[in-house]
């Protein structure tokens, strides 16, 4: 990144999306032909201003829970990336389940389908603007769980 776009990104605050919104505006007030790649951007830029339409990154197990109870409450169509010994589920998601008492986690899959979440995993919900949904995927592991508590 130039340090230009570093300054306006850290000190002025603008998004990368202004950014690049402003630098192929630049190229055409300059009558400069634009690339299929920034048409593309230009059409798509209005549709992924809204809030709730963006990616959800480096999230606990119950901030996903949340995250996907609310995403399937407004009707978000949600497809399970998560992979297991057999590979990746590929399903949509269809509910998702929580026991506070044994720290428990189910997602409940279309076809019944059901898999358990864990503390040691850090999970993404990407949102995918041309299909219109969302992919719930691994994000990282831990390898030890780590219990924060709060002294005040």
């Amino acid at each position: 990144m130039k340090i230009s776009k570093l300054f306006k990104y850290y000190i002025l605050g603008e998004s990368i999306k202004e950014i690049e919104m402003n630098r192929i505006l630049d190229k055409i007030s300059k009558r400069v032909r634009i690339t299929k790649r920034e048409r593309e951007f230009l059409d798509l830029y209005n549709q992924t201003s809204k809030i709730e339409d963006r990616d959800y990154m480096m999230l606990s197990k119950n901030s996903t829970s949340k995250k996907v109870k609310e995403l399937l409450e407004k009707d978000k169509k949600i497809i399970c990336d998560l992979h297991d010994r057999n590979g990746k589920f590929g399903l949509q998601i269809i509910d998702i389940t929580d026991d506070f008492e044994s720290e428990e986690s189910l997602i409940i899959m279309k076809s019944d389908e059901k898999h358990k979440m864990h503390d040691k995993f850090l999970y993404n919900i990407i949102y995918n603007i041309k299909k219109n949904q969302y992919s719930l995927q691994e994000q990282d592991e831990y390898f030890e769980k780590l219990n924060v508590s709060n002294e005040d």
